[in-house]
């Protein structure tokens, strides 16, 4: 009982499991031009976009750059990213982006050029 008693004061004077930091629960993105869309929903999260920023206030736990090449394909290349208190690098950018695959122009275009 004693032990108990001790446990308990310890955890009171430490705060215990509510003083415990909170991560962040929002998203947001930068796109590399404005979208024409007001707001997107993404596995259940509402994201506000207003020209080439959109905002999430809660979004779910998952891995940031799954979630950023998903909304890539919604809304286009993202030229930053930040999902529940992680921003990712350049090289993660990058990865989260869809490659451009470059048109081959028909032979009337070809011809039309010359």
């Amino acid at each position: 009982m004693r032990s108990f008693i001790i446990a308990v004061a310890a955890l009171a004077a430490t705060g215990g499991p509510a003083m415990a930091e909170t991560k962040a629960q929002n998203g947001w993105l930068t796109l590399s031009a404005p979208t024409t869309q007001n707001h997107v929903v993404f596995d259940g999260a509402v994201w506000r976009c207003e020209g080439d920023v959109c905002r999430s206030t809660q979004v779910k736990s998952l891995p940031p750059l799954r979630s950023c090449k998903r909304l890539a394909r919604e809304l286009g290349p993202i030229t930053s990213f930040s999902y529940r208190g992680v921003t990712l690098s350049e090289a993660q950018l990058a990865d989260c982006n869809p490659v451009q695959i470059a048109k081959t122009p028909a032979a009337s275009e070809v011809a039309a050029a010359h």
